[in-house]
């Protein structure tokens, strides 16, 4: 504990002292007005970025360090280029000492030290602590005379202008990183959309697959018990017996897997997605996984419908499927490739289709597509086939999971076309449950 509290407190002295240099340097670019020493100094442009970005810093300390910094070096060139007397040096090094010292405390007594803090309230700080600490520089560089209207208006004009100028460099940076941020963080949810609809759906035909593996269970036991009853050989029981027992610590393992995953997945956890977003996240995240493979295709989204859909990673199961099969369809060499999306209102039903101009399918093909295994997608090389969850599977997640149905349209030479029709009423049900 006591290390990690030296380490930050190291790392906050860094940025004082980038934070005393910078300004330092900034300070030579300057102007002269009113008074002999009193200038305007890009300096006081900075300062208040430094302030906005580094809040949880002291000013006292801050601005302390850029009172030795600045003044220090402005004075070392004064001196080396014998510009003034070492006593008009020494004038102009104190008043601006003075300067930074009063800023840093008007602002640490202002706004530094309020538990609340908005942009407001920074830039009417800044305005204050500008205007007061150069009327303090002036009037020591004047010895507290010749006061005028007219150099309470320069000053204030001043005051406002370098302040509205360093206030609006650093609230633009500042909302432009959020804008950044919030981009940033969206295209991980919608990686996260998709990488749990993928999730499951897997974990929906896990939990299908129970059903299977407590049959093969429970038809191992049964061959153990006829074996008995025919007085076979008990080596020949005892495999049966195995099986069953070793198909059965299958199953709890395959059940707790889906248990877990689905738990963490489950529907209590999930929120509501527009359709329109649903259609976003899935459209922008194949465009993006076929860029540089298929960068001959283009995907166009048509939607006339504003659903929300609490069930949505289904709905993303759905659709990526069949976009990806119509990438498939279309070879990387073909130019203009195009995948249409478009989602149309049926009354009862949305009428949700994909359509290419692949390759297209015969019909032998087509009376294929939707049966449990078949696939026409293999690596060449190694002959291993590709496994998603299938036109079977997504036909199934169609019927079950929104009363629906698929259906297929395709020639050989002029695309394809799926039309799914999904129940209005369970994409929605949730939403008013």
């Amino acid at each position: 504990m006591f290390k990690q509290s030296r380490f930050i407190s190291h790392g906050r002295w860094q940025r004082i002292l980038i934070a005393a240099t910078c300004i330092a340097l900034s300070s030579q670019v300057n102007i002269p007005i009113y008074a002999p020493g009193f200038i305007l100094a890009l300096s006081a442009l900075l300062l208040p970025t430094f302030l906005y970005f580094n809040r949880d810093l002291n000013p006292l300390l801050l601005t302390g360090a850029i009172a030795l910094a600045s003044p220090i070096f402005q004075g070392i060139l004064l001196f080396i280029g014998h510009a003034s007397s070492q006593q008009i040096i020494l004038e102009y090094v104190v008043t601006d000492i003075a300067f930074y010292l009063c800023y840093g405390f008007l602002y640490y007594f202002i706004y530094w030290r309020r538990g609340q803090r908005n942009n407001s309230s920074f830039f009417l700080t800044i305005v204050l602590c500008v205007y007061l600490s150069n009327l303090l520089e002036v009037s020591l560089l004047t010895d507290f005379s010749h006061y005028s209207y007219r150099i309470f208006q320069i000053l204030f004009i001043a005051a406002l202008v370098r302040s509205l100028a360093s206030c609006l460099c650093a609230f633009a940076y500042h909302y432009f990183t959020l804008l950044l941020r919030t981009e940033s963080h969206e295209q991980r949810y919608y990686h996260f959309v998709w990488i749990a609809a993928a999730v499951k759906s897997e974990v929906y035909f896990m939990q299908k697959s129970l059903g299977d593996i407590e049959n093969v269970m429970k038809n191992a036991y049964l061959l153990n018990k006829d074996l008995q009853k025919a007085n076979v050989p008990q080596e020949y029981q005892d495999r049966a017996l195995t099986i069953a027992r070793d198909v059965h610590e299958i199953k709890k393992d395959y059940r707790n897997v889906a248990l877990g995953l689905n738990d963490y997945f489950s529907d209590d956890q999930e929120s509501p997605m527009q359709l329109a977003d649903i259609l976003k996240v899935t459209v922008d995240y194949i465009r993006e996984a076929i860029k540089s493979d298929h960068h001959n295709i283009v995907i166009e989204v048509h939607n006339q419908v504003d659903l929300v859909v609490p069930n949505h990673y289904y709905v993303v199961t759905i659709l990526s499927n069949l976009i990806f099969n119509s990438v498939d369809a279309i070879s990387p060499d073909k130019l203009n490739g195009l995948i249409r999306v478009t989602v149309a209102d049926a009354g009862d039903h949305i009428l949700l289709n994909v359509s290419d101009n692949g390759s297209g399918m015969d019909q032998q093909t087509q009376a294929m597509i939707f049966r449990p295994g078949f696939t026409t997608k293999f690596h060449e090389e190694t002959g291993d086939v590709y496994r998603g969850i299938g036109l079977s599977h997504v036909k199934i997640i169609v019927q079950e999971q929104f009363d629906g149905e698929l259906r297929v349209e395709s020639q050989p030479g002029h695309g394809t076309n799926f039309q799914v029709r999904l129940a209005k009423s369970r994409l929605i049900q949730e939403a008013h449950s």
